[in-house]
């Protein structure tokens, strides 16, 4: 018999309570008159007492109707908070996003797109890592990352990977203004390669299109002078050296730096366009599809 005690019956006792009419009340719940007075009375059948007194002009409270009513305001105030809470959590997006970034001088690429997916979606938990693609590949196969954000001149050696290109990129080298190949009339690949270079941490040498590009001119393969992934440190050290810095930047954003500038086409590199890649052995998770649509309304 206690089941028949449910939420409806408990809100029409609260409003009646509220109401001190079975009149007003039935108006407000869109009941008729015989039809809350017979739910109040199967109620206080159920509980073997009276809640209301029945007064000449309307309901009144008894002491344990008071008692009941004080407590059933408090477990429909739960209900609907536990089912606003539960609307809540099937509309707000959840999850993890674990962005790798190789090397870590693209990261300005995703942060406005990472920006605005932490404003849409403050549910997301956001995570960079850094590495080289070497590195951070196999683990976003693996499934350690959501995505990885690099250029696709690099990613495309890896065959289960979607790559998704979304700005082109031309190449140069950076070089400190007055540097002894800016004198040169015309300038060739091999001569800015006989001096020293600077590489990021985050890039293998040994896999980079730099490294061919020395096996064409039958130089011995590139050993760093500077490694470092700190792009203001890179910029300081070409200012203060002969060493230059393989370059890829936007074409219609050229690199502007006092004290430096790019020598561009000098160096032959392959198609490069700035990409995130997700891995083809797992399905995409909405933070990843979120993520996708960002970069390609800020970087595209």
């Amino acid at each position: 018999m206690r089941a028949q005690i449910d939420l409806k019956r408990l809100r029409y006792i609260v409003e009646v309570a509220r109401a001190e009419s079975i009149t007003t009340a039935a108006e407000t719940l869109g009941l008729t008159q015989p039809a809350l007075t017979r739910s109040i009375g199967e109620v206080e059948g159920v509980l073997g007492t009276r809640l209301f007194h029945r007064l000449p002009r309307g309901m009144q409270l008894t002491d344990v109707g008071a008692r009941f009513v004080e407590r059933a305001r408090q477990i429909l105030g739960e209900v609907d908070d536990l089912v606003a809470d539960v609307s809540y959590a099937r509309d707000r997006v959840t999850g993890r996003l674990r962005l790798g970034v190789a090397p870590t001088a693209w990261l300005p690429y995703a942060r406005p797109a990472l920006t605005r997916l932490a404003t849409a979606y403050p549910g997301i938990k956001i995570e960079v890592v850094n590495g080289t693609v070497q590195d951070l590949c196999p683990r976003l196969l693996h499934g350690e990352l959501t995505c990885l954000l690099s250029t696709s001149g690099y990613l495309k050696r890896w065959r289960d990977l979607e790559i998704i290109g979304l700005k082109k990129l031309a190449s140069g080298g950076l070089v400190r203004t007055g540097h002894p190949v800016t004198q040169m009339p015309k300038p060739l690949e091999a001569d800015l390669l006989a001096f020293p270079i600077v590489l990021p941490t985050s890039v293998d040498p040994t896999y980079s299109d730099i490294a061919q590009r020395y096996v064409h001119h039958n130089l011995p393969p590139p050993q760093p002078h500077y490694v470092t992934d700190d792009w203001e440190l890179i910029k300081d050290l070409v200012r203060c050296s002969d060493a230059f810095h393989p370059v890829l930047y936007q074409e219609d954003a050229p690199i502007e730096e006092e004290g430096l500038e790019v020598l561009h086409g000098v160096i032959r590199m392959s198609e490069h366009r700035i990409s995130i890649a997700f891995s083809r052995l797992s399905p995409k998770t909405e933070a990843a599809t979120l993520f996708e649509q960002a970069m390609r309304e800020t970087v595209m």
